[in-house]
């Protein structure tokens, strides 16, 4: 039987609480006993739910997309998650650093994702990864750095359970006030709180949910070959409630790529606020009370990049502005 599966925290990471499907039990009493040699071709669907969250818990995307989903398909994504895993531990050789790197462009990471080469989620690997979450877990180098805000995230993640700007200003109104007084204090710069109310409601909606982007970790595996494949990996990732991409951790003030995953909510909520204020166009933008039109579509162009008109982020941040100053009168 695999160690640590009656702990009820990997209980928690494993299957949603309300989940009364016999046959998820039925997979997962299999998954518990050690039937765990499971590649794309054999994979039951309610068993690599629980496989998904799992690797979501421990920071790794399960969707060729770069995504963090729980879709019950062992597809290129989860086989990519596992393969990474196997790598990062030295759990089989047959799983090269230059496959996990595959050249690649934003346009191509998912098709070129086939470099990868099937693996199998065996027993030694399935150990490996439930000792890597309690040791994450006792360690406090979890999702948003506490095991009961990362369950939080997960299961809502699952649920498609995101928050609305009332949610979202009951759960980190607070805290949000608290990161605008201490960029005040230590840069002396001014941001309303409804800037960062509204990027947050925009990246995430409230439900952090890392993205994986290939192309940059194929690029910085590049440049960088003899750097650590975790911590590249986690630089090719937006993290956080304002999806903030791991590569910016030093102009934040975070450690590492990786200090940004495991951050606490409230340095989340710094970061977001730190990262809108590291333009100077951008500061003049976010200490506005009453912005412009064109004070949107500033921050939209800055924060989403020069193609945000397409999908309008500049309209729909404007929207979440304008909700936000109305709950907080």
């Amino acid at each position: 039987m695999l160690a640590f599966t009656d702990d009820p925290r990997i209980q928690q990471i494993l299957t949603l609480p309300e989940d009364s499907d016999p046959q998820w039990r039925l997979d997962l009493e299999r998954f518990k006993q050690g039937d765990v040699t499971l590649d794309r071709k054999t994979a039951g669907e309610n068993t690599i739910k629980a496989i998904q969250r799992l690797l979501i818990f421990l920071g790794y995307s399960t969707s060729s997309s770069g995504a963090f989903s729980i879709d019950g398909d062992f597809g290129r994504g989860t086989n990519r998650a596992v393969a990474q895993f196997q790598f990062e531990h030295g759990l089989n050789p047959d799983v090269k650093r230059s496959a996990l790197g595959y050249p690649c462009t934003f346009q191509t990471a998912k098709t070129e994702i086939v470099n990868i080469p099937d693996v199998k989620l065996d027993q030694r690997t399935a150990e490996k990864m439930l000792e890597v979450a309690i040791q994450s877990i006792e360690n406090k180098h979890v999702n948003c750095g506490s095991f009961e805000e990362a369950i939080f995230h997960l299961n809502s993640l699952q649920r498609n359970a995101f928050l609305t700007c009332r949610k979202i200003w009951e759960r980190y109104g607070p805290a949000v006030q608290v990161a605008v007084q201490r960029i005040k204090a230590e840069k002396n710069v001014t941001i309303q709180q409804e800037w960062i109310l509204s990027v947050i409601r925009q990246e995430t909606a409230g439900v952090v949910r890392p993205r994986f982007e290939q192309h940059i970790f194929s690029k910085l595996n590049r440049e960088m070959p003899n750097a650590e494949v975790s911590e590249l990996r986690y630089r090719s990732m937006s993290f956080g409630l304002g999806q903030i991409m791991g590569a910016n951790f030093k102009g934040i003030g975070a450690p590492s790529a990786k200090a940004m995953f495991t951050s606490p909510i409230e340095d989340q909520l710094l970061y977001v606020g730190k990262f809108l204020c590291q333009s100077s166009v951008l500061r003049g933008v976010v200490a506005k009370k009453a912005p412009a039109a064109q004070d949107f579509r500033t921050l939209a162009r800055i924060y989403n990049g020069p193609g945000f008109a397409k999908h309008h982020y500049h309209e729909s941040i404007a929207r979440w502005f304008g909700e936000f100053r109305s709950i907080m009168g």
